[in-house]
């Protein structure tokens, strides 16, 4: 569970340190200490990927 969720918010912080961390939770809602608990859904994998994406825009 959550292991496509959790590489997803491992790249934004990698990205943009915790501001960008901050940033994926905001947009997700889901802190990143939860994302391993959440299902990997295409809706949530798609959610995730689409607030990576915009974190690479803004930094």
């Amino acid at each position: 569970m959550g292991a496509k969720l959790v590489q997803i918010c491992e790249e934004a912080k990698r990205i943009g340190g915790l501001k960008a961390q901050m940033r994926m939770a905001v947009l997700t809602k889901t802190p990143s200490s939860q994302a391993a608990t959440v299902p990997d859904t295409p809706e949530n994998v798609a959610l995730f990927q689409n607030a990576l994406n915009e974190i690479k825009k803004e930094n």
